[in-house]
């Protein structure tokens, strides 16, 4: 009885052994499935396997589920979000411990998502660009240009406003949301008047030996000729300027989102980087005293054009 029962305590270790490492088969046995839901964590259906709970499966040979419902998407065991063990499509069925851990469908529409300024130029942010959270087969990527420093960029069936004006752009393919919404064109911007004569805004009067034609004719490197910027709303478009009035000589070059309103003269207007930089022959006032009394006081005097090169205009008297 007493060998009996030393032979039965030497298998002790051994049977404890055995129980352990059926556990430990027990375990690594077990099914582990990502488990969220969309409707309350966007990131379940945008960025799976980020961030997200995982849950243990209860039931042997139960499997892993991404499945989509009104949009919306769901992922965890099947016993638990399908106790019948039926999954409507579209769902995805898998076996392997956090196997539903990929963006589903493979073919989501992903498109730019943002607002703000940071949302008006996207070519270096990839990180706005990201499936849609609610998923619609025929699904389409917008841009909303509110104003000149915020955009608004989304998926059609997420957040959509629902009164997107004419600026609203829309698109159905990975990424297309990527146009920049804001750019800038530059003019020439100085003013010439008989009071404050500026003889650069009118032409160049030290041009290089050579100019390429794609520069500009007048001159931008002078004090007193500079530089204006309009910044253009994609959709619209603003131009470059220049006034001249021969009755009072004045000309005035500029950008069009602060032009003024000119009742009389010349106004013309073009589109282009600096393209308002055309040199502006001379005009001046010709009149003679003994002839026009007026001439002396120069008030309301006859014009004329200058013949080409002219830099300034003069007035003397005779004794």
């Amino acid at each position: 009885m007493m060998a009996r029962k030393r032979a039965l305590d030497s298998q002790l270790p051994l049977l404890a052994l055995g129980g352990l490492i059926i556990m430990g088969l027990a375990i690594v046995d077990s099914l582990e499935c990502y488990a969220c839901d969309s409707a309350e964590d966007s990131e379940c259906a945008t960025r799976p396997g980020q961030q997200l709970e995982v849950e243990e499966c209860q039931q042997t040979g139960d499997e892993c589920v991404t499945s989509i419902s009104a949009g919306l998407t769901r992922r965890g065991c099947l016993a638990r979000l399908y106790p019948n063990g039926y999954c409507a499509a579209p769902c995805d069925r898998c076996n392997t411990s956090l196997c539903n851990r990929h963006v589903y469908p493979a073919d989501r529409l992903r498109c730019y998502q943002c607002s703000g300024s940071d949302c008006i130029d996207v070519a270096s942010r990839p990180q706005y660009l990201l499936p849609c959270p609610v998923y619609q087969e025929d699904d389409r990527c917008y841009t909303n240009v509110v104003h000149l420093s915020n955009t608004l960029r989304g998926c059609e069936h997420t957040n959509l406003p629902t009164t997107c004006p004419h600026v609203c752009l829309k698109c159905n393919y990975n990424g297309c949301n990527a146009e920049k919404t804001v750019t800038e064109l530059r003019c020439l911007q100085c003013t010439h008047n008989r009071l404050a004569p500026n003889p650069d805004c009118l032409r160049d009067q030290d041009p290089p030996a050579a100019v390429a034609e794609d520069q500009p004719k007048c001159s931008l490197s002078n004090s007193t000729v500079t530089h204006c910027v309009n910044k253009v709303m994609y959709g619209h478009r603003e131009n470059c300027f220049s006034y001249r009035n021969t009755q009072t000589e004045v000309l005035q070059r500029g950008c069009s989102t602060a032009m003024g309103f000119y009742p009389t003269g010349e106004l013309t207007e073009c589109h282009g980087e600096f393209c308002n930089a055309d040199c502006q022959d001379i005009v001046c006032a010709a009149c003679n005293s003994t002839a026009n009394p007026g001439c002396r006081a120069g008030r309301n005097l006859p014009t004329e054009k200058c013949a080409a090169g002219t830099t300034a205009c003069y007035s003397c008297e005779q004794g």
